[in-house]
């Protein structure tokens, strides 16, 4: 059952949090006034979603472009996958939120340079994915395609992009959660960003307001769990269509 985890959890940490045995813990009462104060009376905390949501959208589009395009020329052609996998190598081991101070010098302090890192985020899990998926495909399929008269697009859409489903579309939930976290850690540093949840969480640490940390906490862990579950519904209605066997 997806809700009884919190059901026992939640008790408990009240709990702790009135019998003070964690210090500076608050209790989920206390951040739940925070929430309807913070959404219905200040009426904020839409401006931090929607300032965070529409800086995720953009750079996990673009991830999304930019990753089964690289990954199907890499999957393609042996010549340019040994030239760029090294390379895609080297870059898939440096941390998202290591790139944050390189992005602010380049880029600024706004929106560009969260968005970048949301990009960053997601893009090499994709990138991997599709390559992946590529490789896995029946060659038999590719060649059966290329003998009836498929053009490279024909080709990609018909068999290439079906037949990597079942590794791309977990490369996608994979990705979804790194860019959410990178989007996250990108807003706290960002000075000029306004808006965000990871905004929000570093003007509550600056002020010592502890509930809301923990609220922008919770709204991070929900929405995740939310997008992962969306991408799930997604997959198993992907793989469906197609004919494919995964498991979530």
């Amino acid at each position: 059952m997806f809700i009884l985890p919190f059901i026992v959890v939640i008790p408990i940490w009240e709990i702790i949090s009135q019998l003070e045995l964690i210090a500076h813990l608050p209790p989920p009462s206390l951040i739940f006034s925070k929430f309807i104060f913070l959404a219905f009376e200040e009426g904020v905390l839409a401006q931090h979603l929607i300032g965070s949501v529409y800086r995720l959208l953009i750079g996990y589009i673009l991830a999304v472009s930019f990753g089964i395009f690289l990954g199907t020329i890499v999957g393609l052609n042996k010549l340019i996958s040994d030239t760029i996998t090294p390379l895609l190598s080297l870059l898939i081991s440096i941390p998202t939120i290591a790139w944050v101070p390189v992005l602010l010098i380049t880029l600024g302090l706004g929106d560009e340079t969260v968005i970048a890192a949301v990009f960053l985020g997601g893009f090499f899990a994709i990138t991997y994915s599709v390559i992946h998926g590529i490789r896995t495909v029946n060659k038999n399929l590719i060649n059966a395609g290329k003998i009836v008269g498929a053009g490279k697009y024909k080709l990609f859409e018909s068999v290439l992009l079906p037949g990597s489903l079942v590794s791309l579309i977990p490369g996608l939930r994979l990705a979804i959660g790194y860019s959410w976290r990178a989007l996250v850690g990108a807003e706290m540093l960002a000075a000029m960003v306004r808006w965000g949840v990871g905004k929000m969480i570093f003007t509550s640490r600056m002020s010592n307001v502890i509930e809301t940390m923990f609220l922008g906490l919770l709204i991070i862990g929900i929405a995740g769990l939310l997008l992962d579950r969306l991408l799930l519904f997604i997959e198993n209605k992907t793989v469906v269509k197609w004919g494919m066997v995964t498991e979530g």
